[in-house]
């Protein structure tokens, strides 16, 4: 994910970031995962900050951190059960040979939690490529200056 994000252009980038912000509030407006109203217009506010230009830099992935711990406990709260599931084949000489790897089983409003949970890493992850790369231009800047 870092790559694609590393080879776009930066308005790009910004526009993507502008766009998953967009979505995620959106989202967290109809998912019921907070305590009470005024949690929700906390994180509502602060997602709004983000695409008002007025929130990016060094500490916006980590203003998502809140968030991301909320969904991360719905998840667990939703799951009815993680099963096992064997990726590979039987050989017969060596037996099975592939990977195992767990599922959870979610409920409806565990898959909501889980997709938000997924686009707010993509935005948390878009906003530190985006924050490396402006300091990356400023340094190059001030060096070509001199």
């Amino acid at each position: 994910m870092f790559k694609c994000y590393i080879q776009m252009p930066v308005e790009d980038l910004f526009a993507n970031i502008l766009l998953e912000t967009r979505q995620i509030s959106d989202g967290l407006r109809h998912l019921d995962v907070f305590s009470g109203a005024m949690e929700r217009a906390s994180f509502l506010r602060d997602l709004a900050m983000l695409s008002g230009h007025k929130w990016i830099g060094t500490e916006a992935g980590k203003n998502l951190d809140p968030i991301i711990r909320i969904l991360e406990a719905e998840l667990d709260a939703e799951t009815t059960m993680i099963t096992q599931v064997f990726h590979g084949h039987n050989d017969p000489d060596h037996g099975a040979v592939g990977s195992v790897e767990k599922r959870r089983e979610l409920t409806a409003r565990g898959e909501a939690a889980s997709s938000m949970l997924q686009s707010l890493r993509r935005l948390q992850c878009m906003l530190e490529v985006a924050d490396a790369r402006i300091k990356a231009e400023r340094i190059v800047n001030l060096r070509l200056q001199v």
